[in-house]
């Protein structure tokens, strides 16, 4: 992904953030986005931002705004924010606390990066975790061995599902090295 696209998703989230901030709406963003915000080289358009109080209070908040707009989806119960300043636009999709993520947001499970809350890395390798189980996408493979090589040490354990984790190591082989090997300092971590 250019550095540009890349500083343009960033912006889109700030833009998103400070409105859902300013009504008063609990947030942290998700998705492979996550791992650019981070510093991955990598091409993605993922980008989710999960929020406490149902979307009709993302409506309202985004309600008026000339750069972001809303649209409702019929067919999948699902909503989307669409920063239109850069061309392409950049769409956000927005989930409910609970169905990605955990069920409350607040500093426990939340990190900012740039500015922008973002999932925790326990929270963000939870989720991913979840998506790789439910969609095996390669996409979330990549998120899973990128985040868990580079961040480690800000693993929760009692947050991942360890059989899950351990038969996803297994699975990746040599492709998870640094992964696996980063996994196995999480559990020496806190068995000791």
């Amino acid at each position: 992904m250019t550095t540009f696209r890349a500083k343009q998703m960033i912006e889109a989230a700030r833009v998103l953030s400070n409105l859902l901030t300013n009504a008063g709406i609990p947030h942290a963003f998700y998705g492979s986005f996550t791992t650019i915000a981070l510093g991955a080289q990598r091409e993605t358009e993922e980008i989710f931002c999960i929020v406490e109080g149902g979307f009709r209070n993302v409506r309202l908040a985004i309600k008026g705004s000339e750069i972001m707009t809303t649209a409702h989806s019929s067919w999948s119960a699902r909503l989307f924010a669409t920063y239109h300043e850069p061309i392409p636009s950049i769409e956000i999709e927005i989930l409910n606390c609970g169905e990605t993520g955990p069920r409350k947001l607040d500093t426990s499970n939340i990190m900012l990066i740039h500015g922008v809350p973002f999932l925790s890395i326990s929270e963000f390798l939870r989720a991913k975790m979840n998506a790789w189980l439910t969609r095996g996408s390669e996409g979330d493979a990549l998120d899973i061995i990128y985040v868990l090589a580079r961040y480690w040490q800000n693993v929760d354990l009692n947050r991942i599902q360890e059989r899950e984790m351990d038969k996803f190591i297994r699975l990746r082989g040599v492709e998870a090295m640094e992964a696996s090997q980063a996994w196995k300092a999480v559990k020496a971590r806190y068995c000791t």
